[in-house]
């Protein structure tokens, strides 16, 4: 069995969200990263959407964590719209020294907006976009565990490119302008057609004829009479991935 999936999966809490995606794509946000090495703490936030490429038969642990519902598109499409993986970085480790330094260096210290680094700083600035430390404390919904090991979770990112949103800002800018700062990312998605789905993810079993029905009623503005008789042997359940894998 091979140790990664040919599907890149992104999971939500809520149907609600997921009915947002199929109607309306991917929306993109802000989100915090902190990065733990031997000098300091980089803590950012980077405009992303994050998919994860774990096999179904391993991923009933992640939905636990980051939601039971979901939708799962083709590697073919991540690559057509240069998602990658994400770059694991161990906190003892040289290279992630060398990245709080260079960043430090760049971007922290003189307090520098993203708008006056150089091309070359921006492309290392880049590069950080897709850091995550292999392993440390995860915090979710006020709940720690320590010791968590991230690159359990074989993340892939989406990330816009500099000239369609700011790449980051620093944690202590972001935080008190949240807001502010995802509205200006209201018209920016990330697209997909119903040829690149290979999985809807709902919760329940009684969940199938509202997910159906819900295509249905977006037939003639995204999905065709055929998307939808395709689209309906592609959903599949928690409960089915619980029992059945």
């Amino acid at each position: 069995m091979s140790l990664s999936s040919n599907s890149l999966i992104h999971l939500t809490n809520t149907k609600q969200a997921l009915k947002g995606i199929l109607t309306e794509n991917f929306k993109i946000k802000y989100c915090v990263e902190n990065v733990l090495t031997q000098t300091g703490k980089l803590s950012y936030a980077v405009p992303m959407v994050s998919f994860c490429d774990i096999p179904m038969s391993e991923i009933k642990e992640h939905i636990e964590k980051y939601g039971s519902y979901g939708i799962g598109l083709t590697r073919e499409w991540g690559q057509a719209n240069s998602l990658n993986p994400v770059f694991y970085v161990d906190k003892n480790s040289s290279i992630g020294k060398a990245y709080y330094e260079t960043f430090d260096e760049i971007f922290l210290g003189p307090k520098r907006k993203v708008s006056e680094l150089t091309d070359i700083e921006s492309k290392h600035l880049d590069v950080m976009r897709y850091m995550k430390n292999y392993e440390a404390d995860l915090n979710r919904n006020g709940k720690i565990e320590h010791n968590y090991r991230y690159a359990d979770e074989k993340e892939w990112r989406y990330v816009p490119n500099k000239n369609e949103a700011p790449m980051v800002y620093r944690n202590e800018i972001y935080v008190s302008n949240k807001a502010k700062f995802n509205n200006k990312l209201n018209e920016l998605r990330l697209y997909f057609e119903p040829k690149d789905i290979k999985y809807i993810i709902i919760q329940h079993d009684h969940e199938i004829t509202e997910f159906i029905n819900m295509l249905r009623d977006s037939k003639g503005t995204k999905y065709s009479y055929n998307d939808v008789e395709r689209l309906m042997t592609r959903i599949i359940t928690v409960e089915q991935i619980k029992s059945d894998f």
